[in-house]
């Protein structure tokens, strides 16, 4: 038994972690290795840190002997680093030995599977311009599904319809839907339908005017996503879609404009039902939070980017476990 674990440990234990540098000083790159250094599911871990530097001449002397000394096979980059433009070409040479390079823009995306606002350039809008313009099959097909998922859900979802208007009539005698203006594709107004859950039907966002307290009622639809289902005919109609970025209302839009910046990239596709960002983290329910929506923003362009229907399909197997489990609001 104990030759057999010594040998089973050597034979499928983990492969050696490949030992990286990362050349790097934002707070996106200590996060990203502070993740890889501290779980053991990576098959790297960063041995060392270097700060961009003005210095290039003393910056590719450090990585030389830090290649040497610490027996690095890999360099993790900020390539959009302004101090690093010409320290880059004089590393070609390390390549040609081996050594692995990438861009820290790509393994944080695989890490996290967000691309943070610090990382979005010039640069950056260059070399993904085109996966912001419309995909002529991928919408076409994505349209078609909608439309047939939209109408077979809608019909089905009419049978609690009668149910939540007798709750909602016993509760307060107010209004069954709550009609809401969001901006949609190409920043148009949209209006979305939904349940009412809220002691006023409609305040287009505009929280502490007036008050206005989520109903008995409207907890319960909120928390089973009940409230939702209207907005399947909003699918139907093409407002939205059933998978893209959460629809937000004017006000809040035009105040992230000017405070986030990129934030109008989101509005290049169509909104949806549920989104990447929606499964990964919450979003300001009732206020402006800035901090919160630029996070949410990070999952927004990485689906943008990556949009595709096998990321649609984990979308909404992802959402499928949010609603069968009442996970959330």
């Amino acid at each position: 038994m104990y030759v057999w674990r010594m040998v089973a440990v050597f034979k499928f234990s983990p492969q050696k972690k490949q030992k990286a540098l990362l050349i790097a000083d934002s707070e996106d790159s200590l996060e990203l290795k502070e993740e890889i250094n501290s779980n053991s599911r990576y098959d790297l871990s960063f041995v060392e840190t270097l700060k961009p530097s003005s210095d290039s001449t003393k910056l590719i002397s450090e990585i030389g002997n830090l290649v040497a000394v610490k027996d690095i096979s890999m360099i993790v980059i900020d390539t959009r680093h302004p101090l690093l433009a010409q320290t880059i070409p004089t590393l070609y040479p390390l390549a040609m030995r081996g050594i692995l390079f990438f861009d820290i823009g790509k393994i944080y995306e695989t890490v996290f599977d967000r691309i943070p606002n610090s990382m979005v350039g010039q640069t950056w809008f260059i070399e993904h311009m085109s996966s912001m313009a419309p995909k002529m099959v991928y919408d076409g097909i994505k349209r078609l599904i909608d439309v047939v998922v939209g109408v077979v859900l809608g019909i089905l979802s009419l049978i609690v319809y009668p149910l939540v208007i007798i709750a909602l009539k016993i509760e307060d005698e107010g209004a069954i839907f709550s009609y809401q203006k969001r901006i949609g594709q190409y920043n148009k107004i949209i209006n979305i339908m939904k349940f009412r859950t809220m002691t006023l039907a409609n305040d287009d966002g505009k929280w502490g005017v007036q008050e206005n307290k989520v109903t008995v009622v409207g907890a319960f639809l909120r928390k089973t996503r009940i409230d939702e289902l209207p907005q399947l005919w909003n699918v139907v109609r093409g407002d939205i879609s059933l998978i893209g970025p959460r629809p937000e209302f004017p006000d809040p839009v035009a105040h992230y404009s000017k405070e986030i910046p990129n934030y109008t990239i989101r509005h290049s596709i169509k909104p949806g039902l549920s989104g990447w960002a929606q499964i990964y983290g919450e979003h300001p329910h009732h206020g402006v939070d800035v901090e919160m929506t630029a996070n949410k923003l990070s999952y927004d362009l990485y689906y943008i980017k990556h949009r595709s229907f096998l990321l649609d399909l984990k979308i909404a197997l992802r959402t499928l476990k949010v609603l069968v489990t009442f996970v959330g609001r």
